[in-house]
């Protein structure tokens, strides 16, 4: 990894001028992003989460850039315990989930599906767990057992979740009633 790069990443903060600047900078430079998955999944990096980060606005901005990436996203994403990599992992995880551009393979799909149940039912911070209920639901759409879960846990946890958790509930909810049934 390019010791410039790396140490850009590692030196950000939170702040949106930072993070603008570096995803415009992997933006124009694409070469510069095979750097960028592998420092933010490499978890025995204290600064991993930052380079998440990164990723997460290209997910947002360019998802299809992360194709290539798709697999090493998913063999990781259930071993972040950063909360601020997770929150934006699980953004990633929607973004490459509700892509038109992109075709998840059994696998990918496997793993999202798996690491979005396990965010609902842990104790994970509001934003995870939107991010989480979005992804099931439009999952949910083409396979039953899916929005029947993501019923069952929102009918489940509902009472004992913030207000941010019970806003975004109530309206997958509805979204599933207005739809008889489902997503």
């Amino acid at each position: 990894m390019s010791a410039t790069f790396s140490e850009q990443l590692s030196k950000i903060n939170a702040g949106t001028d930072n993070r603008n600047r570096m995803r415009d900078f992997v933006l124009k430079q694409p070469e510069y992003l095979e750097e960028l998955i592998a420092f933010g999944t490499d978890l025995n990096n204290k600064n991993h989460h930052k380079g998440v980060w990164i990723i997460e606005m290209i997910a947002e901005h360019q998802t299809e850039l992360l194709i290539p990436f798709i697999d090493i996203i998913c063999h990781t994403i259930s071993e972040f315990k950063n909360d601020s990599a997770i929150r934006g992992i699980s953004r990633v995880a929607y973004f490459l989930s509700t892509s038109d551009t992109i075709k998840l393979s059994e696998f990918q799909h496997e793993k999202l599906t798996e690491i979005c149940l396990d965010w609902l039912i842990r104790d994970e911070r509001v934003a995870c767990k939107v991010y989480a209920m979005k992804t099931l639901e439009h999952f949910g759409k083409k396979e039953a057992w899916i929005a029947e879960e993501l019923r069952n846990i929102l009918d489940r946890d509902y009472q004992y979740q913030s207000a941010g958790y019970k806003a975004a509930a109530r309206n997958i909810l509805k979204q599933a009633i207005k739809n008889k049934g489902t997503f």
